[in-house]
């Protein structure tokens, strides 16, 4: 039994489900008018949709049209030409199909019946006039984004994360969203005092590798990039400022080298669950610094990497707790902060990638933009010295007290922070076999003259009152 062929197809396209002027249903409205008034039984008319599709997409793309075009019917009516496709090369495709299976094609203005020479000959000249109209929309649109981007205005869609979008003006543009800042910027400082970047993900509502792009993107500066490139003015050199910024120059540069840092190996994040003095216990017979692990009952301890002693974690590290209370407990808590210094090193870098930028320009300008040129050399110039005569990263080292005794500081501070704390301490531990009554040594050395960068600024140490 052969397949029996469709009749009358009515195709009915629409490319924004919202726009109420071109609804199926008004598609639909027309196209039984017209198979009225051309004799045809609407029982004999089969429907194929496409909602949601553009007419720019190829035929057999459209689950619609590909439906239509397997059913092979006789007469193929639509809306308008547009319908069919707003391409000329799709559209005369559709003739061809058309021709090859005997098939009429009919718009429901009678703008088109390609059942005659003429009227195929009307149908390519409309469909042109329908690919000139998309692209010159296409080009509208593409010149409107073009033209906010130059303002500092938001175009469309979500705005970054650490941005709203607010209306001034009648138009639309960026301004800090202050909860989602305060997430940046604990997640920032947490990723320069020696977190990773997974970790610090955690702390924003964002995914690792979209926080990834955020840290690696101009959009913390308060500046954008389309399609790769930085967005700057007219003159091609000035970034264009969208919104304030969340980061500075320097904090910023900062954490792409902690990044680069993690990536490259140069500095590993210490592991989940690091004990409290790993890499200050020492195995008494071959003095190798004792790891953490855990008993084959899950319970953590420091062990010997040759296998010569163990102990639980609690009991070596309350051992600890208690010498470093007795010990420095009724201290006066100190930080050491960094004060002076004026580093404008990344604001040197940005003024020097502009210079880069404003030399690429002029070298390409013509006599008439010449001078304006020049004159912005001058300015850059201008900032360039100001900030040489700024810059003096040189800084003094100043033991500021912070009200609390070294006791209540050790009560509010996490694992990490004590750990930081007791090697700034100088603490050695030395661990013996079981056979000894008192198997752990604790001893106390002066804080190290150089702590390492980036440990220094915050590190407590103690005044003996």
């Amino acid at each position: 039994m052969t397949e029996q062929r469709a009749v009358i197809a009515v195709y009915l396209r629409l490319s924004r489900e919202s726009d109420d002027s071109v609804s199926l249903e008004t598609q639909r409205s027309f196209a039984h008018r017209w198979l009225l008034a051309h004799g045809y039984n609407l029982a004999d008319a089969v429907e194929y949709i496409d909602a949601g599709v553009s007419g720019a997409k190829p035929l057999e793309a459209r689950k619609g049209m590909a439906a239509l075009m397997a059913a092979r019917p006789t007469v193929v009516v639509a809306w308008k030409l547009d319908r069919f496709a707003r391409s000329v090369s799709e559209f005369l495709r559709l003739v061809a199909w058309a021709e090859a299976h005997g098939a009429s094609i009919a718009t429901t203005d009678n703008a088109i019946d390609t059942t005659t020479a003429t009227g195929r000959m009307v149908a390519t000249v409309l469909a042109a006039l329908a690919e000139w109209e998309r692209n010159a929309i296409a080009s509208r649109i593409t010149d409107g984004h073009a033209t906010r981007r130059g303002q500092g205005r938001w175009t469309s869609g979500r705005p970054p994360y650490g941005y709203r979008v607010e209306r001034r003006d009648g138009a639309a543009y960026l301004a800090i969203d202050d909860d989602q800042t305060a997430k940046i910027r604990k997640a920032v400082g947490s990723l320069v005092n020696g977190s990773t970047v997974a970790a610090t993900a955690r702390m924003t509502d964002l995914s690792e590798p979209q926080w990834r792009r955020l840290l690696k993107s101009p959009t913390l500066r308060g500046q954008r990039a389309h399609k790769g490139e930085l967005v700057c003015a007219a003159d091609g050199i000035t970034p264009v400022k969208f919104a304030e910024p969340i980061l500075s120059a320097a904090e910023l540069l900062e954490v792409r080298e902690r990044m680069l840092a993690l990536a490259t190996g140069q500095e590993r994040a210490p592991r989940r669950a690091t004990p409290m003095c790993s890499g200050m216990a020492s195995c008494h017979r071959c003095a190798g610094k004792l790891h953490g692990g855990t008993s084959d009952k899950g319970i953590p301890l420091y062990r010997c990497k040759a296998g010569h002693v163990t102990i639980y974690a609690e009991t070596l590290d309350g051992r600890v707790e208690a010498e470093f209370l007795t010990t420095f407990g009724s201290c006066a808590e100190t930080v050491i902060r960094l004060e002076g210094g004026n580093d404008l090193s990344a604001e040197l870098l940005e003024a020097q990638k502009q210079a880069e930028r404003l030399a690429a320009r002029m070298a390409t300008a013509g006599p008439l933009m010449l001078g304006t040129l020049e004159n912005l050399a001058q300015d850059l110039e201008d900032t360039y010295a100001r900030l040489r005569a700024a810059h003096d990263p040189d800084a003094r080292e100043a033991q500021v007290p912070t009200g609390r005794t070294m006791a209540q500081a050790w009560e509010m501070y996490d694992v990490p922070a004590r750990s930081r704390l007791l090697a700034g301490m100088g603490l050695r531990v030395t661990l013996h076999p079981k056979q000894l009554t008192d198997r752990l040594t604790v001893a106390w050395g002066p804080t190290p003259e150089k702590a390492p960068q980036g440990e220094l600024d915050g590190l407590s140490t103690c005044d003996t009152p």
